[in-house]
C-alpha cells in the first residue's frame, strides 16, 4: 500500500501536465471544508444548493457522494450526467472535490446498488448470521457483486478521466464505512473461507474482527484497482469507529478500525491510505494513529470547526472535512469560524513551522492546558474553563514571529519572554494594536476572539454605535466574558527575550 504517498505528487503532476488545453489553477496542499449530506448529489438542484453553501462558507473542498443506483440503473448502460453536473458546478465555484464513491456498501449496509443487484439475491448473496438469517449486506466472499461493482467503478473512473478537464476532483473514496453488523459472516463462501484459512483454531478474540477485514480489504482492493488502471489518481476507504469492547452487532465489522489496520495496509495495496471518521472526543489520539505512516485525511467529523483547526495545524491533515456542513448554514458558531479558517489557510499553507490546539473534554486535557514547542519558545496555551468553544492554530512565520488564531485561551511562555507587540487582523488588515490591559502589560496573548456587537439603543432612544471589540484580558475569568458570542480571532505577535 502507498502509505507514504500524499496527494501532493498526483496535484503536482496535474499541474505540470494539464488537460485539454484547460487552464488548471493551482490546487492548495491543504483540502478542507464539508462532506454533503447522503442525498445532496442526487439532482442537480441539491448539488447547486449545496455547493452554493460551501462557497459561501469559504470552503476549498466538498465531498460529494456518487451512487452506483444512479451510475448504472440497468446493467451496462451508465449515466454519468449527475458527474458532469457535479465537476461542472464545482468548478464554476472554484471548488475542489472528493468523490465518495457509495457502491457496493454504505454504513455497513448495501442500500446504495442499484434494483437489479438488490433483487438477484442468489447471484449477488448475502452476508448470513450465525442462524443462518440473511442481512441486508451484500457478502465480501461474493465475487460476482465484486466483479460488477469494479466494472461499473472502473468506467466510472474512466470517464472522470476526460470529463474533469478542469481537475476538480482531487480523490475517490472506495465504499464508505463497509462492514457487517455481526460477529463474523456465516454465508457458505465465508464458512469455508473460515475454516480453510486457518481462522477457526485462532483464540484470538479478534480474529472474527482480522477476518473480516481480510475479507472486506481484498474486496475494496479489487474495486480500487481496476479504477486505478482507468484513472490513477489517489483513493482511499474510510472507518467507522466505534470505542474499543464495544459488542458485535452495534459497529460494522471488517472496516479499517484501529485494532486491523495493518490486515488492511496488507491487503489493499491499492488504496492510498485509510481514514478515519471521527465523531469522537479522542480527536488528538486517532489523528495520531491515522497519521502513523500515512497522510491524515478526515472525511467525516461534527460540524465544530475547532476539530479542523486542531486536525490541520497539529496534526498535520491533508483533508478535513464536516459532515452535512448544509443543515449548519444558520449556525452563527460554524458559519463565523468557517470564515476565520478561511482566511488563514494560505498561513497554514505556506509551510511554515506550525502547530494546533484544541480543548474537547477533560479525559485528554486533564490539566486544562497544552505546551507547544516552536524554534526558540515554548508556548503555553490554558484553556478558559467555562469557554463554549477553545481552539486554534499557531504558526511560526519568523525567527521572533507569529500568527496566531484561535478562541477560548490565553498564552504565555514563562518567564523572560515578552509580546515586543501584537496586533489583531482581519481579512489580512490591522484591526487594532493590543497592548496594555489587552496583553496584561506584554506578558500574554488573549484569544479573546472576534466579537459579534451590534449597536445598541438605550432607554431614551440614543444609539450608542457598536466599537470594534471590547473584551480586555482582565475579564477573561468573568463569567459575563465566557457567554459571549465570539469565534476565533487572528493575532501578529513578535516576541523578545529579557534578562
Amino acid at each position: 500500500m502507498r502509505f507514504a504517498k500524499t496527494i501532493l505528487p498526483f496535484l503536482a503532476a496535474v499541474l505540470a501536465a494539464g488537460c485539454n488545453n484547460a487552464a488548471v489553477e493551482p490546487v492548495p496542499p491543504i483540502l478542507w471544508g464539508g462532506e454533503m449530506h447522503n442525498s445532496n448529489a442526487s439532482s442537480p438542484a441539491s448539488i447547486d444548493a449545496s455547493l452554493d453553501v460551501a462557497k459561501a462558507l469559504g470552503f476549498n473542498a466538498v465531498l460529494a457522494p456518487v451512487s452506483w443506483e444512479q451510475t448504472e440503473p440497468e446493467p451496462g448502460k451508465f449515466d454519468f450526467s449527475l458527474v458532469d453536473h457535479l465537476l461542472k458546478a464545482a468548478s464554476d465555484r472554484d471548488l475542489y472535490l472528493g468523490l465518495l464513491w457509495f457502491g457496493t456498501w454504505k454504513n455497513g449496509e448495501s442500500s446504495y446498488p442499484p434494483l437489479w443487484i438488490k433483487e438477484d439475491t442468489q447471484t449477488y448473496f448475502r452476508a448470513l448470521d450465525e442462524n443462518g438469517k440473511p442481512t441486508t449486506t451484500i457478502s465480501p466472499f461474493c465475487e460476482e457483486a465484486r466483479e460488477a461493482d469494479a466494472k461499473v467503478f472502473a468506467a466510472l473512473m474512466a470517464h472522470l478521466k476526460t470529463a474533469d478537464f478542469t481537475r476538480r476532483v482531487q480523490a475517490v473514496q472506495v465504499e464508505n464505512e463497509c462492514g457487517v453488523f455481526l460477529q463474523r459472516d456465516c454465508c457458505p463462501a465465508a464458512d469455508k473461507a473460515w475454516r480453510e484459512g486457518g481462522w477457526k483454531s485462532q483464540t484470538d478474540s479478534l480474529a472474527p474482527q482480522r477476518f473480516m477485514a481480510q475479507a472486506y480489504a481484498r474486496y475494496i482492493d479489487a474495486v480500487a484497482e481496476a479504477g486505478k488502471a482507468q484513472y490513477d489518481i489517489p483513493m482511499f476507504t474510510n472507518a467507522w469507529l466505534t470505542p474499543p469492547g464495544k459488542p458485535y452487532g452495534k459497529f460494522p465489522n471488517g472496516g479499517p478500525r484501529e485494532p486491523v489496520l495493518d490486515i488492511w495496509k496488507t491487503y489493499a495495496p491499492h488504496l492510498d491510505w485509510l481514514s478515519p471518521d471521527i465523531y469522537s472526543s479522542r480527536l488528538k489520539s486517532l489523528c495520531k494513529i491515522y497519521s502513523d505512516g500515512q497522510p491524515l485525511f478526515i472525511p467525516e467529523t461534527y460540524c465544530q470547526i475547532g476539530r479542523l483547526w486542531y486536525a490541520i495545524g497539529e496534526a498535520g491533515a491533508r483533508g478535513a472535512f464536516c459532515f452535512g456542513y448544509e443543515e449548519y448554514y444558520n449556525d452563527p458558531y460554524f458559519t463565523a469560524e468557517s470564515r476565520v479558517l478561511a482566511e488563514m489557510m494560505p498561513t497554514l499553507c505556506a509551510g511554515h513551522p506550525m502547530h494546533g490546539f484544541i480543548r474537547i473534554d477533560k479525559r485528554e486535557d486533564p490539566d486544562g492546558e497544552d505546551t507547544l514547542a516552536f524554534d526558540g519558545y515554548t508556548f503555553n496555551v490554558h484553556y478558559i474553563d467555562g469557554e463554549k468553544y477553545t481552539h486554534g492554530a499557531i504558526v511560526q512565520t519568523g525567527p521572533d514571529e507569529f500568527i496566531v488564531a484561535g478562541v477560548g485561551a490565553w498564552i504565555d511562555w514563562g518567564e523572560n519572554c515578552k509580546i515586543a507587540y501584537c496586533e489583531e487582523l482581519r481579512d489580512g488588515q490591522v484591526i487594532q494594536v493590543l497592548n496594555g490591559d489587552e496583553t496584561a502589560h506584554h506578558n500574554m496573548l488573549y484569544l479573546r476572539g472576534r466579537l459579534c456587537l451590534e449597536d445598541y439603543t438605550s432607554p431614551d432612544g440614543t444609539v450608542i454605535p457598536a466599537p470594534e471589540y471590547g473584551l480586555s484580558s482582565q475579564r477573561r475569568f468573568r463569567s459575563d466574558a465566557q457567554a459571549r458570542f465570539k469565534v476565533s480571532g487572528i493575532y501578529r505577535i513578535k516576541l523578545y527575550r529579557y534578562e
